[in-house]
């Protein structure tokens, strides 16, 4: 596998576990960034950082110079401000593939999500966010690009913001769960996300579109995902000791649609329960191997999100 990659938002969470998987590999990488913060981040991962203000075509052109695919991932989960689903999920996208065309890259990666699918047919499907990213797909299936777009359910692994902030209620000694918590997710470890992405970018060529749901090998309830977390966590010697208070869902969707439910917007939450599960088999097929277990996933969060006492940071 060879050919420079670039990668914007790289200084994110997968972003960075793809530059360093790349690099690795002796692939060059460039990570497009907003930040002094951001090109520091991507330079510690291996990576030459370019410098783009906003998702603007000629600044991305001239920052994907050279590069055989592009692994788009600057987009966002809530609108805040200036940002807006439009903005940046939607426009963002046709200007990154505009960019990518004009800078002679043939393919294009994207992070879309697990529920665009059920767009218009499952209540927690339809939001506006999954509309965007619906949106995202279809500019990038449009741009005449080689195009993939990875519909991930919940990515898990070092550096993951979910498992310290579920780490540091358990310490309180209080769970917070949005009803009975039965509502599933299917964790993907983000080495097998990195890896796949890394796959469909330079590796064989999977096909002028593609869509492939970026799922781990074990959907599992809310409820049960905390329970797990919680037993890895005392395993390693963390104070995991607590109980669960459910609120009801009508009080978290006022709440999140008014002032905010626990930092969750209305699309936040509604992502958090759409209960959305798919098929693994497709991205072991990509990637030519067993998916990551869930336990060792969730280890790996833990060695770093737990420092040598056990207790969170």
């Amino acid at each position: 596998m060879s050919g420079r990659l670039a990668i914007t938002g790289a200084n994110g969470f997968v972003g960075r576990h793809l530059a360093t998987l790349a690099t690795a590999q002796g692939i060059e990488v460039v990570g497009v960034v907003r930040s002094p913060a951001g090109a520091e981040a991507v330079r510690r991962a291996g990576g030459r950082p370019a410098l783009v203000r906003g998702l603007e075509p000629e600044a991305l052109a001239e920052a994907f110079a050279g590069a055989a695919a592009v692994v788009h991932l600057a987009q966002i989960g809530a609108e805040r401000g200036d940002a807006t689903y439009e903005a940046v999920n939607v426009a963002g996208t046709r200007a990154v593939a505009s960019a990518a065309s004009r800078a002679g890259a043939r393919r294009v990666a994207l992070l879309s999500g697990l529920g665009v699918a059920r767009f218009g047919l499952a209540r927690r499907c339809t939001n506006g966010y999954f509309l965007s990213k619906l949106a995202a797909e279809v500019e990038l299936f449009r741009s005449g690009l080689e195009a993939t777009a990875f519909r991930p359910s919940y990515v898990v692994g070092p550096g993951d913001a979910f498992v310290p902030a579920l780490l540091a209620e358990m310490a309180g000694g209080q769970v917070e769960l949005v009803g009975d918590g039965s509502y599933r997710m299917q964790p993907v470890a983000v080495r097998d996300a990195a890896a796949a992405l890394l796959e469909a970018s330079l590796g064989p060529s999977l096909g002028r579109w593609r869509v492939v749901d970026l799922v781990g090998p074990e959907p599992i309830s809310y409820r049960a995902y905390v329970e797990r977390l919680a037993a890895r966590a005392r395993a390693r010697g963390a104070r995991a000791e607590f109980r669960t208070r459910e609120v009801p869902v009508e009080e978290a969707d006022r709440l999140a649609a008014t002032v905010g439910y626990r930092g969750l917007g209305a699309d936040e939450l509604d992502c958090l329960l759409c209960d959305e599960v798919s098929d693994h088999r497709p991205l072991e097929a990509l990637l030519g191997r067993s998916l990551t277990p869930l336990d060792e996933a969730l280890d790996l969060a833990l060695r770093a999100a737990l420092p040598a006492s056990g207790d969170p940071q």
